[in-house]
């Protein structure tokens, strides 16, 4: 009975995660800004400019929606994270100042995974098309 299991369960098993793993047209695509539609328009909403400085890219200007991040010079990575989509992927030249206080609209993108840093194993934040922004007055 062992041998029969070993013969008959084991190839089947493997067969099932090969079968799982090779089906390259049910992966997901490149998270981008060109080939992901709209998921999500959000208007009027506060956020941060977070400076993001990498040896494998230039530095980024970006995004951050939150509130911790509005206080201190690091950021978290997450959802709250936007990368605007555009020649730089960052933000307009005129709010390229780390720390600035923003309000934003915006179209997300449905990719989630923006941005990756060489110390990080995942990718985080959200793609998105800039739709308004202006400086937040106090």
């Amino acid at each position: 009975m062992n041998k029969v299991a070993r013969f008959i369960i084991i190839p089947s098993v493997l067969c099932l995660l090969n079968i799982q793993c090779n089906d390259t047209d049910e992966q997901p695509g490149p998270c981008d800004c060109l080939s992901k539609s709209v998921s999500k328009e959000k208007k009027n909403v506060e956020a941060v400019v977070v400076l993001i400085s990498s040896y494998q890219d230039h530095d980024r200007y970006v995004l951050s929606t939150e509130p911790k991040d509005f206080e201190h010079t690091s950021h978290h990575a997450g959802e709250n994270m936007l990368v605007p989509c555009g020649d730089s992927l960052s933000v307009p030249a005129e709010y390229r100042k780390a720390g600035l206080r923003l309000v934003v609209s915006y179209k997300r993108k449905e990719c989630y995974g923006a941005l990756t840093q060489p110390n990080m194993h995942s990718a985080y934040g959200y793609y998105i098309d800039l739709t308004g922004i202006k400086p937040k007055t106090l």
